[in-house]
């Protein structure tokens, strides 16, 4: 049986949303937060961070390529539109947005004004890094104008990849009602029962 090493607040709830959301049945290794008040928990997978899936001889790190594998192993034509049709280029942009431009903006803003103690020296590159974010949740919001997901009228595993990254952005208040679309978009994500499960 497939096994998701997984950790809360974590991309592998993102896998465990994917997982639910394509209705497979997996094993979940579940390990939690520290309690003696230090930061994080261990990363006790193979490969030392999460999300990390095992299926059968197949060892695989990276929310990205996991999602990309269980799709060709196990997707059936679901979460994805098929190779060759008019909807695959924007599908494999913001399946790959999501953690590339996308995180990496959020992050690098997360990093510089939360877990640093001397952000105020630092003004600068957090406007413009701040800046970045901004251009990540317009873009977003400009393909939401005419459309209820993120690459069009259908559900995809690039709304799950984008899903995760965005719900983080509104967590940490860096996404707010300046991108009214987005929010949501957001919030219809995260009422999905397969990310509900995902969240417990």
């Amino acid at each position: 049986m497939l096994k998701l090493h997984f950790a809360p607040l974590t991309r592998s709830v993102r896998i465990r949303w994917f997982l639910e959301e394509l209705g497979l049945e997996y094993e979940l290794l579940r390990s939690e937060y520290n309690r003696d008040g230090s930061r994080g928990f261990a990363q006790n997978t193979p490969s030392g961070q999460y999300p990390y899936i095992e299926d059968g001889d197949v060892a695989l790190s990276e929310s990205g390529a996991i999602v990309q594998y269980l799709l060709e192993r196990y997707g059936n034509g679901q979460l994805e539109p098929p190779i060759g049709s008019k909807d695959r280029a924007a599908y494999l942009y913001w399946l790959h947005f999501a953690e590339g431009t996308a995180a990496n903006a959020i992050n690098t803003t997360v990093w510089l004004t939360v877990y640093r103690d001397d952000a105020d020296r630092h003004q600068e590159i957090i406007s413009a890094v701040r800046d970045s974010a901004n251009t990540v949740f317009n873009k977003v919001e400009a393909a939401l104008a005419t459309q209820p997901y993120i690459t069009g009228n259908d559900f995809s595993a690039a709304d799950i990849m984008m899903g995760f990254t965005l719900g983080s952005a509104k967590w940490l208040q860096l996404l707010t009602d300046a991108h009214p679309k987005t929010l949501e978009y957001v919030d219809r994500l995260f009422a999905r029962p397969a990310l509900q499960k995902s969240l417990s």
